[in-house]
C-alpha cells in the first residue's frame, strides 16, 4: 500500500475488487465511492451511491449465489477495466466489462456491460446490465 496516505488507482481498485467479492457492499461504497460517482449502463444514467446499491441489488437477483471469474483487469494510471463472468443456478452473466475512472483515491465513473444466458442461450429478461434498455 502507498505509504503516503493518497492510494493509488490501482490499490482502489483492488481494494474495490476484493470487498465485492466478500459481499462487503456498504463497505466498499465507503472507502472506494465518491459520493457523486456517476454509474453508466446501457438503461442507466444515475449518479451516488444508491445507484450502485440498486445496480447489485439486481445483479443479486439475476444471478443469485453466483461464483464470480475475473477474466482480466487493468489499470492504466486514473483508468480500470475489469472483465467478469459469472455462474448461477438462475443464469450465466458472459462478456462482463466493467471500466472506472478513480480520481483522489474514490471511483467517480463506473460503466457495467454484461449479457445472461441460461443453458448456454442468450435472453431476454428486460433487466439485463448493459445488452438491454441493468
Amino acid at each position: 500500500m502507498n505509504t503516503s496516505g493518497h492510494r493509488t488507482p490501482a490499490e482502489v481498485f483492488e481494494d474495490h475488487l476484493r470487498l465485492r467479492l466478500e459481499g462487503k457492499l456498504e463497505e466498499d461504497l465507503r472507502r472506494n465511492y465518491a459520493d457523486d460517482v456517476l454509474l453508466l449502463t446501457v438503461n442507466s444514467d444515475a449518479r451516488g451511491h444508491d445507484a450502485l446499491r440498486k445496480s447489485a441489488d439486481r445483479l443479486r437477483r439475476q444471478l443469485p449465489e453466483a461464483q464470480f471469474h475475473v477474466a482480466a483487469k487493468q489499470v492504466s494510471g486514473r483508468y480500470a477495466l475489469l472483465v467478469w463472468s459469472a455462474k448461477s443456478a438462475r443464469f450465466d452473466a458472459v462478456e462482463g466489462a466493467d471500466s472506472f475512472v478513480i480520481e483522489n483515491g474514490r471511483i467517480v465513473f463506473q460503466s457495467i456491460h454484461y449479457g445472461l444466458t441460461q443453458r448456454g442461450k442468450p435472453i431476454d429478461d428486460g433487466v439485463t446490465e448493459g445488452t438491454q434498455p441493468r
